[in-house]
């Protein structure tokens, strides 16, 4: 059998090549943005339609657990944090619909307890906090899975 060349690919593996970067390239940012909207769907359902104020405590309450989290895991900016291999990415991004509901139910319990300039400030903050952790808990678990498989050369994959 004669040996397969690169430009020898067909669309179709192209396509599936482009939709697997595309999922896995974007599923995490997807769904926290997912978290986000809802999130702020969730206080405003529960707390009444936001001032601009409010606006502006979510957007801090959402980017804050970012900074913190990434100072924390680069040792203050200073180290450089390993890539997980795209097959468990991928699969760490098919549990995805656990982190971002999760982080919904947080976020939404938030506005549910507190009001006004707290509730908008900290749904957001509970919010992401639990999207960042949980995202992180189903890469771990994909990577398990893939361990528990068997398979342990995962940057061949």
């Amino acid at each position: 059998m004669p040996v397969k060349k690169p430009h020898d690919e067909t669309l179709r593996e192209h396509y599936l090549r482009g939709l697997g970067m595309s999922a896995r390239n974007n599923s995490l940012a997807y769904g926290y943005s997912v978290v986000a909207t809802c999130s702020l769907g969730a206080v405003d359902r529960l707390d009444g339609a936001p001032r601009i104020p409010d606006l502006f405590l979510f957007v801090v309450g959402a980017c804050v657990p970012f900074a913190v989290l990434n100072a924390l895991v680069t040792g203050g900016f200073r180290e450089r944090v390993d890539v997980e291999p795209p097959v468990v990415l991928s699969l760490g991004a098919a549990f995805g619909l656990f982190s971002a509901s999760a982080s919904l139910a947080v976020a939404t319990g938030v506005a549910w307890a507190l009001n006004g300039a707290a509730a908008w400030c900290l749904a957001a903050l509970a919010a992401t906090v639990a999207y960042l952790l949980l995202a992180a808990l189903e890469i771990m678990l994909a990577r398990r899975a893939h361990h528990a498989a068997g398979r342990t050369d995962l940057e061949q994959y």
